[in-house]
């Protein structure tokens, strides 16, 4: 068996890394275009350093696409040139048969996990974070360790945003450094928390410290003051970290910071289980394009690639769906992001036991 197992793995892979180079091209020139008349005023570096660093990214998301298509192409043209026939007449079952692709769609799994919690999230913060700075001409800004934001507001102005929920408009620990023309520090104010309201920034229980003509420091404290400040939530949010911009262990720690300052951080969480699952799509697509190849083999490519856009539009349809209620707080999150997985996983099972041999 093992001759069969390597030639079976052999021919998964070739489909599998041509597709994934058809699939990334591409994603890459429709993203492109989606986004040139952005990309005219920057220089070629720039849109050069986005797709390099974006890549892995547009990899991770048509990674199932290939898995799919490699086992049900591979397995298809066995069954079309009645080499799987041979296989069971030697009385093999179907299941044995497919083990390796089986195998193969787990390897691709665990790898597109690893690469989801190292290189990936840190090339989506690069690129992402040049087209923010190069491409929407936000303003210069930085982000510490713990997720915290340093903002270069418009008038000499710098802000520093410990957390930052942009749906609500709402600032967790804002602190606001305004300096004079020669960059001496004028006047600081602290808050504990900033709602925007009626097109202002409304900053509760706080304080006030400021330099007096003398030289003299005097500090005043407030319950409620009315910040006039150009820069509105939809500014602010462009700089806050997406989901894809971090790791699973730094997603769980800003959900926890969320969760502390009393913020709904359902949609992160909904984000922190699509991670995992998200990454053993592929496993499910093996099933998937496996089950079809069993029993729909012998007529031809366009009956397997009808097969293909049918299962990518149900799997994707279902998974949007599924990520809207755990959004909504209809299901828990881990329900959300596994759902589609586990009925997918269970049609492919349940397809191939019941194959006649």
């Amino acid at each position: 068996m093992r001759i069969l197992d390597r030639y079976l793995a052999g021919e998964f892979l070739r489909i599998f890394i041509f597709s994934l180079a058809v699939f990334l091209a591409l994603s890459a020139i429709v993203d492109l275009f989606d986004r040139l008349s952005r990309f005219l005023d920057v220089s070629g570096m720039v849109v050069i350093q986005y797709y390099v660093n974006r890549l892995p990214w547009f990899g991770f998301q048509v990674m199932p696409v290939a898995v799919l298509l490699a086992a049900l192409f591979s397995l298809g043209r066995m069954a079309r040139n009645n080499e799987l026939l041979a296989m069971k007449m030697g009385h093999l079952s179907a299941f044995r048969i497919v083990v390796p692709l089986l195998v193969l769609g787990f390897v691709v799994s665990v790898a597109a996990l690893i690469l989801g919690e190292s290189i990936i999230p840190r090339m989506n913060e690069r690129a992402l974070d040049a087209y923010r700075v190069h491409v929407q001409k936000v303003s210069p800004f930085q982000r510490t360790r713990n997720n915290d934001i340093w903002y270069r507001a418009r008038g000499n102005r710098f802000l520093h945003i410990s957390l930052l929920e942009p749906a609500s408009g709402t600032i967790r620990g804002l602190t606001l450094f305004e300096l004079t023309s020669d960059f001496r520090l004028e006047r600081r104010i602290d808050a504990k928390e900033a709602r925007w309201q009626d097109g202002r920034w409304q900053l509760q229980n706080g304080q006030i410290s400021w330099t007096k003509p003398n030289g003299t420091h005097q500090v005043d404290s407030f319950a409620s003051l009315t910040l006039y400040l150009e820069e509105k939530p939809a500014d602010l949010a462009q700089v806050v970290r997406e989901a894809e911009e971090m790791t699973s262990g730094e997603l769980r720690e800003y959900i926890e910071r969320l969760a502390k300052t009393g913020v709904n951080s359902i949609r992160y969480q909904v984000d922190l289980a699509a991670k995992g699952a998200g990454a053993f799509t592929n496993l499910v697509m093996a099933l998937i394009g496996i089950a079809f190849a069993l029993r729909t083999g012998k007529r031809g490519v366009m009956a397997w690639t009808g097969a293909c856009v049918v299962v990518a539009v149900a799997y994707s349809i279902l998974n949007s769906f599924c990520v809207s209620l755990g959004r909504g707080g209809v299901v828990p999150p881990v329900v959300a992001a596994w759902l589609p997985n586990a009925i997918f996983t269970a049609a492919g099972l349940s397809s191939i036991f019941t194959v006649k041999s």
